[in-house]
């Protein structure tokens, strides 16, 4: 009896055993067939993601270094005015700047003869009385002066006395007028009078106490337009940057 006893201790024990044994076995089993299938699912979701984000980066380049520029610049700008051209409407057109910091249109010069709306925007900066304003102008000077810098210095100086007067709490600051293909001087010799432009500028700026900025040298090859006069976006941010370092903003 007692041997019975103990033989059915020592099979029941051995039972006990190998149940734990196939336990532990199926219960560490478990983990690594799941894990590969979790492993799996997330690596695709990260490469999805990641294919995602590129995409849209490529697609967005552009337009998000501009809107990041144009941001920071608008802040910066937040009190000032920039008076100009066709070349300046860029500053608005590609985003740089809010059109209300910018009063510019086509064929506008200092000069009489320019296709003219110089009389709207001085108006519109003594509207405004903005702390800081730019001056951009003299491309369409260039034909309307027919190629002579001090007819163009000249008119430039009545526009600059005209609001020293009505502006006299605000900095005001001339920008030169940018260089231009060599085939655009080809067509009009006139334009390759612009260093000389740029001269009777500077020279009247220092003579009326105000401030000359100089952007000939943020100009390359690969911003100009096909007309070889206007610009491409990358100029402007380097512009407007330009500009609000010169005047502390």
């Amino acid at each position: 009896m007692k041997k019975r006893f103990q033989k059915s201790i020592a099979i029941l024990g051995a039972a006990v055993l190998m149940m734990g044994l196939a336990g532990c076995s199926s219960s560490s089993e478990a983990p690594s067939t799941a894990a590969p299938a979790a492993d799996t699912g997330e690596v695709q979701a990260a490469d999805t993601e990641a294919a995602d984000t590129e995409a849209a980066e490529a697609q967005g380049d552009l337009s998000g270094s501009i809107t990041l520029a144009g941001s920071t610049s608008m802040e910066k700008f937040a009190n000032a005015l920039v008076l100009g051209d066709s070349v300046t409407q860029g500053l608005s057109e590609f985003g740089i700047l809010d059109a209300a910091y910018v009063q510019a249109d086509r064929g506008t010069g200092v000069s009489e003869a320019a296709d003219n709306k110089i009389e709207e925007h001085l108006a519109k900066a003594e509207e405004l009385k903005p702390q800081v304003l730019f001056l951009a102008y003299g491309m369409n000077d260039i034909e309307a002066t027919r190629g002579d810098a001090k007819a163009f210095a000249k008119t430039y100086k009545a526009v600059l006395d005209r609001l020293k007067e009505s502006l006299p709490d605000t900095r005001i600051y001339v920008n030169s007028i940018l260089p231009v293909k060599q085939s655009v001087i080809d067509e009009n010799e006139w334009y390759g009078n612009i260093g000389e432009y740029n001269k009777a500028l500077e020279a009247l700026c220092e003579k009326e106490d105000v401030t000359f900025i100089d952007n000939g040298s943020l100009v390359k090859e690969e911003y100009y337009t096909e007309d070889g006069i206007h610009m491409q976006p990358d100029y402007y941010t380097e512009w407007v940057n330009h500009m609000a370092e010169v005047a502390g903003l």
